[in-house]
């Protein structure tokens, strides 16, 4: 599975950027991970991130779910034929306008709110204990 994090973040740590390398580390044994950092597009995600994809927006509001139901979830969409899954966090203000169309469906990690960058580390982490569930690895017990 191919997996992409788009951001829309102001200020990097670098600190949580290792942390974020290690989690993509571990994950590259099942997935390829791309982390997206950027501007807000004015039309949306680009093309690459949208052919062939899963469209998944991080919401507050959006859909909880256990360690558990996660793994199952995307245990799910693999077998549904899905290759590339496509994490958006929002802005500070929210989705943007232009991408709030192209998401597919609305996950949260928590009604907290979280810095971009620590969504991002927390969503890296939530993807490694799915996979190893999946795999039924010892990281989730």
């Amino acid at each position: 599975m191919q997996i992409s994090i788009v951001s829309y973040e102001k200020r990097r740590n670098s600190a949580l950027a290792s942390a974020e390398q290690e989690y993509i580390k571990r994950l590259s044994r099942q997935a390829r991970v791309a982390l997206c950092p950027g501007r807000a597009p004015r039309g949306g995600l680009p093309d690459r991130l949208l052919q062939g994809t899963y469209v998944v927006g991080l919401y507050v509001e959006g859909e909880s779910f256990t360690s558990e139901q996660l793994a199952q979830r995307i245990q799910r969409l693999m077998n549904q034929g899905h290759s590339h899954l496509v994490l958006v966090l929002g802005e500070a203000e929210g989705m943007p306008t232009g991408v709030e169309p192209q998401i597919q469906e609305q996950w949260s990690l928590s009604p907290l709110t979280f810095s971009h960058q620590l969504a991002r580390l927390l969503s890296l982490e939530a993807l490694y204990r799915s996979f190893d569930i999946l795999s039924g690895g010892r990281y989730h017990k």
